[in-house]
């Protein structure tokens, strides 16, 4: 019988150990979590008829991942989308609200009609978006790359790149898009670019496609996907069918080191506190810096790699008000903020407005993002100081000057990934050297792709190299 340790229970571990249950490979599996709970970044918390989540809110539709896993637990029912009446997304300039132009697709625009009313832009700057089917395309083999903000400046021009591609792109990993890789993050763009040379082209063919597979009369369909009493479901229904999965809570991993050849013990033993457990597998699922730690007397280069991965600490803010003490009609999905507004937010989400089935009746529900790169020296105050900064910003934009019905903040250490320029090359001599060590395994949020899905398809995939 195989031995098999999984270190981490977020969403990557909680994969991988399903997708060993469901492989009918003869294993035991032990999944060991340091935290109290499951599910890593992805927390549901529900207060007072409120159902918050304290990290990620959803998953990117188009990647399949999650949605089948959903359906596999039984949650396919519970599926929903962002409602279709306040898909639209403003965006700050100059403590103004502007609404983002209709057509966008990861920034780039599609019609022209909106594109060109829009004020949050200056003509110089839709003169120069227009030109972006001339420019020349870039090669892109062996290991190029580009950080976002110089490769949507060189396509589209620096204030397309400033205003809206930057808080977008740059937002979902809370990180700077000067710094950003282009390749690792938004890979979609690089493709867009390689092949049809523009990237304007491309994204209109995409929609084009998107609403030809949503119907006729049906609109478009949601690019993100949620669960009705939110994602801490998939976790705990996830957990729940692991029916030959031993799972080991609040429990630090040490070390892991290598046993000798031929040891009957396995090829692996991984310390914690007060036990050894030997397994002929070891899955690292945690973040790369925490991985490093574990594997610093295996290979001293692997563990110095695993190190230089970099992760920003982020917070969010959840605010609960009487719909009637606000006066914004709440009528987007929330709001993005340049770097160069200089606020001491990143971005703020209209839950309520967003999603169904998040506040009761004649409520709204907010979520204001703190910290991330360049913004991580605000985190230091304690959590009523967040709170007046998180009220203090939504009384400037928003105007609301009363006093919320409760708050929520919640913190993420080093959670939030940021894969620069160059993090695939840094990946590929990650793999290259885990390849030398027979039996060790790392994925999950930091290495490959971004999101729930990617983090989904990371632990199916090192399941399926398990069983071989």
């Amino acid at each position: 019988m195989k031995r098999v340790v999984i270190v981490g229970g977020g969403i990557t571990g909680l994969a991988a150990a399903h997708a060993l249950e469901h492989a009918g490979l003869d294993c035991d599996i032990r999944l060991i979590e340091g935290e109290a709970r499951l599910g890593g970044n992805i927390r549901t918390v529900n207060h007072n008829g409120f159902t918050i989540d304290a990290g990620p809110d959803s998953w990117v539709a188009a990647k399949p991942h999650a949605t089948r896993l959903a359906r596999e637990v039984g949650l396919g029912d519970e599926l929903i989308g962002t409602r279709p009446d306040t898909r639209k997304v403003y965006i700050v300039w100059k403590k103004q609200l502007h609404p983002m132009p209709e057509g966008l697709i990861l920034g780039i625009p599609t019609e022209i009609r909106p594109f060109a009313a829009t004020d949050l832009l200056s003509l110089d700057a839709k003169l120069r978006a227009g030109l972006e089917p001339f420019i020349p395309k870039r090669d892109w083999s062996g290991d190029a790359d580009e950080s976002i903000a110089s490769f949507v400046s060189r396509r589209l021009g620096p204030e397309i790149c400033e205003r809206i591609a930057g808080p977008l792109l740059g937002g979902i990993f809370a990180g700077d898009p000067d710094a950003l890789s282009v390749r690792a993050c938004v890979p979609q763009l690089v493709e867009a670019e390689a092949k049809h040379g523009s990237l304007i082209l491309a994204m209109r063919e995409l929609r084009a496609k998107r609403k030809k597979a949503a119907g006729a009369g049906g609109g478009e369909a949601s690019a993100f996907l949620s669960l009705t009493r939110g994602l801490g479901d998939l976790v705990l229904n996830l957990a729940y069918k692991l029916r030959r999965t031993d799972i080991t809570k609040s429990t630090a991993v040490r070390r892991v080191s290598r046993l000798a050849p031929g040891d009957e013990r396995g090829r692996w033993a991984v310390e914690l506190q007060g036990e050894t457990v030997f397994a002929d597998d070891v899955v690292l699922t945690v973040p790369a810096h925490a991985a490093s730690r574990m594997l610093a007397d295996v290979d001293t280069s692997l563990s110095s790699l695993l190190g230089t991965v970099e992760y920003v600490s982020t917070a969010t803010v959840f605010l609960a008000y009487k719909r009637q003490d606000i006066r914004h009609p709440l009528d987007s999905v929330g709001f993005l903020i340049p770097r160069a507004e200089g606020r001491p937010i990143l971005a703020g989400t209209f839950v309520s407005s967003k999603w169904d089935h998040r506040a009761p009746a004649g409520h709204a529900l907010i979520r204001v993002f703190i910290g991330g790169a360049g913004g991580e020296r605000y985190l230091s105050d304690d959590d009523d100081h967040l709170v007046t900064v998180a009220r203090e910003q939504l009384l400037d934009l928003l105007g609301i000057d009363m006093p919320p019905v409760f708050t929520k903040t919640f913190r993420f250490r080093k959670a939030s990934p940021q894969p620069h320029v160059g993090h695939l090359v840094k990946m590929d001599r990650i793999f290259t050297k885990v390849r030398e060590l027979p039996g060790l395994h790392v994925g999950g949020n930091g290495y490959v792709g971004s999101g729930i899905p990617d983090a989904i398809r990371q632990g199916e995939e090192i399941a399926a190299r398990i069983v071989g």
